[in-house]
């Protein structure tokens, strides 16, 4: 090794790059060693391959652990809830299926049973909560009716339902603090019935609508019908009026000329016979037998 190339190698591992390469060290120790706690939070610190009892950091704070040898797992201590999203079949005291979907306000009370029967995290909580849930309100549906359902539960049976959804919850470390139903419907069947009596009476009403116009359709012809009759009517008493009138006046006129008043009158109103006979002319130079002469003014 030559003089030049002792130099370099001197260069590179000088106290000052060691001292940084140090610095490095010592902050990713103390970021590894170190673990926030915050509000609302409980630590659960395992130690690697041990079977000692987890260790916890209650209060919110800044805490030190072994880096890479103890595991700590954050875990949330404040009030969640869980429902379910959609109603499940529930059998009623009078034997009725109903539509239900509950709901549960809980939290974390044990956190050490809660790591353990979650693995850690691994294993989710929501579906042991549901299966707990839908367990519990079983045994309160199949002491009510459905009537009753559609009120809200009473103090007592809130109490009995959170105290026998607690019992399957404790394995988890798990506290429920208020459980409630969120929705009450009626079965597929229920529902289907109703639709289908809704439906029959939607097409009875259209039916009743369709005959009751038909009915005032035929009123309106009806009257139409009068009124055109008492139309023609009327007019053919009003020209019945006007050749009486005009027969009269015929009358009075041939009267004032010939004085043949009433005889006239009555050939008017004699009937026509089939074959009408020929008149003869009547001379001016001999007037109708009875009949006064004319007078000349």
């Amino acid at each position: 090794m030559t003089a030049t190339e002792t130099v370099k190698m001197d260069r590179r591992l000088s106290l000052g790059r060691l001292g940084a390469v140090a610095v490095v060290l010592a902050l990713l120790l103390a970021i590894f060693s170190l673990v926030v706690v915050e509000s609302g939070q409980v630590g659960v610190v395992i130690r690697t391959g041990s079977d000692a009892t987890p260790r916890l950091l209650m209060e919110p704070g800044i805490y030190t652990r072994l880096p890479f040898a103890e595991r700590v797992w954050l875990v949330d201590t404040r009030l969640q809830t869980t429902e379910q999203g959609s109603p499940l079949s529930y059998t009623t005291l009078d034997q009725q299926t109903v539509q239900l979907s509950g709901w549960a306000a809980w939290r974390v009370s044990d956190a050490i049973r809660f790591n353990a029967s979650t693995a850690s995290g691994k294993n989710p909580v929501d579906e042991r909560v549901l299966a707990a849930l839908g367990k519990t309100l079983t045994t309160i549906v199949q002491m009510k009716t459905v009537s009753s359902l559609q009120s809200s539960l009473s103090n007592d049976e809130q109490a009995r339902w959170l105290e026998a959804l607690n019992g399957e919850l404790a394995v988890l470390g798990i506290t429920a603090e208020q459980v409630g139903i969120r929705q009450v419907a009626l079965s597929e069947a229920a529902n289907e019935a109703i639709y289908n009596r809704m439906a029959a009476s939607r097409q009875q009403a259209e039916r009743r609508l369709v005959q009751g116009l038909s009915a005032d359709e035929q009123q309106l012809v009806a009257l139409q019908t009068k009124q055109r009759d008492q139309v023609l009517g009327d007019a053919y008493q009003q020209s019945q009026r006007q050749r009486q009138a005009a027969e009269s006046k015929l009358v009075a006129a041939y009267a004032k000329q010939y004085g043949q008043a009433a005889a006239f009158q009555a050939q008017l109103k004699a009937p026509v016979p089939a074959t009408a006979a020929v008149v003869a002319p009547v001379s001016s130079a001999a007037p109708p037998v009875g009949a006064d002469p004319a007078r000349s003014e």
